[in-house]
């Protein structure tokens, strides 16, 4: 099983190498990784890291872009666009997953022929890597996608690939909530979605977070 791995990337060099060592960590014999990186020309560390990244990508196979975008949401879906693997998801730069996530990721898709996206649960840690709080999450319901707001974390959201040729990409108008409106429209055609109640990534709590910074969008 091939998984496709995009991390859209600016400026977030501070956090871009434990990312990286995360995925290349993941390697096995049941899976192949591909991690395709599209980084809005970095000014900070990041160009290093990318280029020493390339250097040595060990047993992923490395795509890097380095061009001007529209952002986030515009990189993800060129992204998976561009992908080749039979499962697909999206890590930024200030994310990281946990040992063996990809297996686990790639086992229950074996054992599940009829599900189409997982979702797992997920640490938030400070700048420093420090446990904040580890956020538990719970069975699929699209009424409470709906009513309650959006659950699943998109670090530890997996898709199939047939999700991505229907079509289903990012909506870029939404911009900081495009992982919700995807998960509703996803839940809406009719795709079958399961939650592993298990961690399979962590997520670096920052001031310069989305979710920080534009809560007023957000909302």
């Amino acid at each position: 099983m091939k998984i496709s791995i995009v991390t859209p990337s600016f400026n977030q060099g501070k956090y871009f190498q434990k990312c990286i060592e995360s995925i290349k960590a993941q390697a096995c014999n049941a899976i192949e990784i591909e991690h395709i990186v599209l980084d809005n020309c970095s000014t900070d560390a990041t160009g290093d890291i990318l280029r020493s990244y390339q250097a040595n990508p060990g047993l992923v196979n490395l795509v890097a872009i380095i061009e001007p975008d529209r952002g986030q949401t515009e990189a993800i879906n060129r992204g998976f666009l561009l992908g080749s693997g039979d499962i697909f998801c999206w890590l930024n730069t200030d994310e990281y997953y946990k040992p063996s996530t990809l297996a686990t990721v790639a086992r229950f898709f074996e054992e599940h022929p009829d599900i189409d996206v997982i979702f797992g649960d997920c640490e938030f840690v400070d700048g420093d890597g420090n446990l904040v709080k580890t956020k538990r999450e719970y069975f699929f319901s699209i009424s409470m996608l709906v009513y309650y707001g959006c659950y699943l974390p998109s670090c530890t959201t997996f898709v199939r690939r047939r999700v991505i040729d229907a079509g289903l990409l990012l909506a870029p108008e939404f911009r900081v909530t495009m992982d919700f409106d995807w998960y509703v429209r996803i839940a809406k055609a009719g795709y079958r979605i399961a939650h592993i109640p298990q961690v399979l990534a962590s997520f670096t709590w920052h001031d310069t977070n989305i979710s920080s910074v534009q809560v007023e969008r957000r909302r």
